[in-house]
Protein backbone atom coordinates (compact mmCIF):
# COMPACT_ATOMS: atom_id res chain seq x y z
CA UNK A 1 0.00 0.00 0.00
CA UNK A 2 1.39 3.64 -1.27
CA UNK A 3 2.11 6.17 1.03
CA UNK A 4 -1.24 7.92 -0.26
CA UNK A 5 -3.35 4.90 -0.28
CA UNK A 6 -2.14 4.60 4.06
CA UNK A 7 -3.03 8.84 4.36
CA UNK A 8 -6.74 8.31 2.59
CA UNK A 9 -7.64 5.13 4.97
CA UNK A 10 -6.17 7.21 8.09
CA UNK A 11 -9.87 9.28 7.48
CA UNK A 12 -11.49 6.63 6.00
CA UNK A 13 -10.78 4.34 9.21
CA UNK A 14 -11.59 8.21 11.67
CA UNK A 15 -14.83 8.08 10.09
CA UNK A 16 -15.66 4.54 10.90
CA UNK A 17 -14.36 5.07 14.50
CA UNK A 18 -16.62 8.41 14.93
CA UNK A 19 -19.39 6.38 13.81
CA UNK A 20 -19.13 3.52 16.16
CA UNK A 21 -17.54 5.00 18.88
CA UNK A 22 -19.43 7.99 19.29
CA UNK A 23 -22.58 6.73 18.15
CA UNK A 24 -23.08 9.24 15.58
CA UNK A 25 -24.63 9.07 11.67
CA UNK A 26 -21.88 9.00 8.92
CA UNK A 27 -22.79 12.29 8.04
CA UNK A 28 -21.97 14.06 11.14
CA UNK A 29 -19.04 11.88 11.63
CA UNK A 30 -17.82 14.03 8.40
CA UNK A 31 -18.41 17.42 9.98
CA UNK A 32 -17.01 16.32 13.24
CA UNK A 33 -13.41 15.26 11.32
CA UNK A 34 -13.73 18.23 8.84
CA UNK A 35 -14.09 20.69 11.35
CA UNK A 36 -11.66 19.33 13.92
CA UNK A 37 -8.89 19.21 11.20
CA UNK A 38 -9.98 22.81 10.34
CA UNK A 39 -9.23 24.03 13.43
CA UNK A 40 -6.31 22.24 13.80
CA UNK A 41 -5.39 24.50 10.69
CA UNK A 42 -7.04 27.28 11.65
CA UNK A 43 -3.93 29.34 13.71
CA UNK A 44 -1.99 28.75 10.02
CA UNK A 45 -4.89 30.08 8.14
CA UNK A 46 -5.39 33.26 9.84
CA UNK A 47 -1.98 34.17 10.30
CA UNK A 48 -1.75 33.94 6.31
CA UNK A 49 -4.93 35.41 5.74
CA UNK A 50 -3.84 38.23 7.78
CA UNK A 51 -0.65 38.49 5.94
CA UNK A 52 -2.37 38.84 2.77
CA UNK A 53 -5.29 41.02 4.34
CA UNK A 54 -1.75 43.31 5.24
CA UNK A 55 -0.42 42.79 1.80
CA UNK A 56 -3.40 44.49 0.40
CA UNK A 57 -4.01 47.42 2.10
CA UNK A 58 -0.11 48.50 1.69
CA UNK A 59 -0.45 47.58 -2.23
CA UNK A 60 -3.15 49.90 -2.23
CA UNK A 61 -0.94 52.89 -0.09
CA UNK A 62 1.65 52.21 -2.97
CA UNK A 63 -0.89 52.40 -5.77
CA UNK A 64 0.90 56.15 -6.66
CA UNK A 65 4.50 54.82 -6.37
CA UNK A 66 3.70 51.89 -7.98
CA UNK A 67 2.24 53.96 -11.46
CA UNK A 68 5.03 56.30 -11.09
CA UNK A 69 7.59 53.25 -11.64
CA UNK A 70 5.49 52.08 -13.94
CA UNK A 71 6.09 55.18 -16.44
CA UNK A 72 9.41 55.27 -15.74
CA UNK A 73 10.31 52.17 -16.67
CA UNK A 74 7.30 51.28 -19.59
CA UNK A 75 10.13 50.50 -21.88
CA UNK A 76 11.85 47.88 -19.76
CA UNK A 77 9.98 45.30 -17.98
CA UNK A 78 12.76 43.79 -16.41
CA UNK A 79 13.47 46.90 -14.61
CA UNK A 80 9.62 47.31 -13.75
CA UNK A 81 9.59 44.05 -11.91
CA UNK A 82 13.30 44.96 -10.37
CA UNK A 83 11.98 48.13 -8.94
CA UNK A 84 8.65 46.90 -7.82
CA UNK A 85 10.09 44.23 -5.30
CA UNK A 86 12.58 46.57 -4.02
CA UNK A 87 9.53 48.65 -3.53
CA UNK A 88 7.56 46.19 -2.16
CA UNK A 89 10.50 44.68 0.39
CA UNK A 90 11.02 48.03 1.53
CA UNK A 91 8.07 48.40 2.76
CA UNK A 92 7.25 45.14 4.52
CA UNK A 93 4.74 43.00 1.57
CA UNK A 94 5.88 39.63 1.18
CA UNK A 95 3.81 37.55 -0.52
CA UNK A 96 5.27 34.15 0.24
CA UNK A 97 5.76 33.67 3.94
CA UNK A 98 6.22 30.34 6.18
CA UNK A 99 2.62 30.87 6.95
CA UNK A 100 1.53 31.23 3.43
CA UNK A 101 3.28 27.70 2.42
CA UNK A 102 2.30 26.17 5.30
CA UNK A 103 -1.42 26.78 4.88
CA UNK A 104 -1.44 25.93 1.91
CA UNK A 105 0.30 22.64 1.91
CA UNK A 106 -1.66 21.39 5.43
CA UNK A 107 -5.42 22.24 3.05
CA UNK A 108 -4.22 20.69 0.57
CA UNK A 109 -3.21 17.25 1.73
CA UNK A 110 -5.68 17.18 4.63
CA UNK A 111 -8.77 18.55 2.09
CA UNK A 112 -7.39 16.37 -0.59
CA UNK A 113 -7.18 13.01 1.46
CA UNK A 114 -10.34 13.53 2.99
CA UNK A 115 -12.08 14.20 -0.40
CA UNK A 116 -10.11 10.67 -1.79
CA UNK A 117 -11.13 8.98 1.60
CA UNK A 118 -14.97 10.44 1.03
CA UNK A 119 -14.86 9.32 -2.88
CA UNK A 120 -14.06 5.40 -1.28
CA UNK A 121 -16.34 4.88 0.98
CA UNK A 122 -19.60 2.80 0.01
CA UNK A 123 -22.41 4.89 2.24
CA UNK A 124 -25.59 3.32 2.98
CA UNK A 125 -26.65 6.02 5.92
CA UNK A 126 -29.29 8.82 5.36
CA UNK A 127 -29.21 12.11 7.14
CA UNK A 128 -31.93 14.33 7.95
CA UNK A 129 -33.46 14.90 4.57
CA UNK A 130 -30.67 13.15 3.05
CA UNK A 131 -32.18 10.12 1.65
CA UNK A 132 -28.14 8.50 0.74
CA UNK A 133 -25.14 10.14 0.97
CA UNK A 134 -23.66 8.25 -1.68
CA UNK A 135 -25.91 10.22 -4.10
CA UNK A 136 -25.89 14.21 -4.74
CA UNK A 137 -28.79 15.95 -3.02
CA UNK A 138 -29.71 19.51 -4.89
CA UNK A 139 -30.83 21.28 -1.34
CA UNK A 140 -27.70 20.57 0.15
CA UNK A 141 -25.64 22.02 -2.57
CA UNK A 142 -27.31 25.23 -2.60
CA UNK A 143 -26.30 25.37 1.34
CA UNK A 144 -23.16 24.36 0.65
CA UNK A 145 -23.06 27.39 -2.14
CA UNK A 146 -25.17 29.92 0.13
CA UNK A 147 -22.39 29.35 3.35
CA UNK A 148 -19.41 29.39 0.78
CA UNK A 149 -20.81 32.76 -0.95
CA UNK A 150 -21.05 34.12 2.84
CA UNK A 151 -17.24 33.38 3.52
CA UNK A 152 -15.89 35.56 0.77
CA UNK A 153 -18.38 38.37 1.75
CA UNK A 154 -17.09 38.03 5.46
CA UNK A 155 -13.67 38.29 4.66
CA UNK A 156 -11.99 41.65 5.53
CA UNK A 157 -11.55 44.08 1.93
CA UNK A 158 -14.53 41.93 -0.01
CA UNK A 159 -16.30 44.79 -1.50
CA UNK A 160 -19.92 45.06 -1.38
CA UNK A 161 -20.60 46.57 -4.94
CA UNK A 162 -22.79 44.72 -7.89
CA UNK A 163 -19.71 43.91 -9.70
CA UNK A 164 -17.95 42.32 -7.15
CA UNK A 165 -20.68 40.72 -5.94
CA UNK A 166 -21.09 38.68 -9.27
CA UNK A 167 -17.33 38.35 -9.28
CA UNK A 168 -17.95 36.24 -6.18
CA UNK A 169 -20.86 34.14 -7.01
CA UNK A 170 -18.30 32.83 -9.94
CA UNK A 171 -16.87 30.14 -8.03
CA UNK A 172 -20.49 29.46 -6.01
CA UNK A 173 -22.07 28.71 -9.21
CA UNK A 174 -18.78 26.99 -10.54
CA UNK A 175 -19.13 24.62 -7.24
CA UNK A 176 -22.66 23.81 -6.98
CA UNK A 177 -22.73 22.44 -10.53
CA UNK A 178 -19.62 20.24 -9.56
CA UNK A 179 -21.21 18.88 -5.98
CA UNK A 180 -24.19 18.38 -8.69
CA UNK A 181 -22.50 14.89 -9.93
CA UNK A 182 -20.74 14.56 -6.57
CA UNK A 183 -22.00 12.18 -3.40
CA UNK A 184 -23.54 14.28 -1.08
CA UNK A 185 -21.02 12.89 1.51
CA UNK A 186 -18.26 15.25 -0.56
CA UNK A 187 -21.23 17.97 -0.08
CA UNK A 188 -21.41 17.79 3.37
CA UNK A 189 -17.45 18.02 3.57
CA UNK A 190 -17.60 20.97 1.68
CA UNK A 191 -20.36 23.11 3.77
CA UNK A 192 -18.51 22.13 6.75
CA UNK A 193 -15.39 23.20 6.00
CA UNK A 194 -17.38 26.46 4.33
CA UNK A 195 -18.86 26.98 7.81
CA UNK A 196 -15.46 27.04 9.23
CA UNK A 197 -14.49 29.62 6.54
CA UNK A 198 -17.14 31.60 7.89
CA UNK A 199 -15.36 31.41 11.51
CA UNK A 200 -11.96 32.29 10.31
CA UNK A 201 -13.13 35.18 8.32
CA UNK A 202 -15.03 36.39 11.79
CA UNK A 203 -12.00 36.14 13.64
CA UNK A 204 -10.08 37.39 11.42
CA UNK A 205 -12.24 40.93 11.28
CA UNK A 206 -11.60 40.92 14.86
CA UNK A 207 -7.63 40.39 14.80
CA UNK A 208 -8.05 43.30 12.17
CA UNK A 209 -10.29 45.06 13.98
CA UNK A 210 -7.95 44.76 17.81
CA UNK A 211 -4.93 45.80 15.64
CA UNK A 212 -6.53 49.20 14.30
CA UNK A 213 -7.66 50.08 17.91
CA UNK A 214 -4.17 49.54 19.19
CA UNK A 215 -3.14 51.77 16.36
CA UNK A 216 -5.14 54.21 17.22
CA UNK A 217 -4.29 53.90 21.10
CA UNK A 218 -1.03 55.02 20.04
Amino acid sequence: MDLWALWTNVFTTSISMLTSHLGISEAFSIMLLTLCMRAAMMPLSLASAHQMHKNKLAMAELKPMQAKLSEQHKSNPKALIKQSMALYREHGISFITKAMLGNMATRSVFGMGLFHALSSISFTSKCLWLASLAKPDFILNLLTGALMFSGLILMPGAASDTTSMLVLMIPVIVSIIALSSLPAAIGIYWASTNAATIVQALLLRGMIKRAEQRLSAL
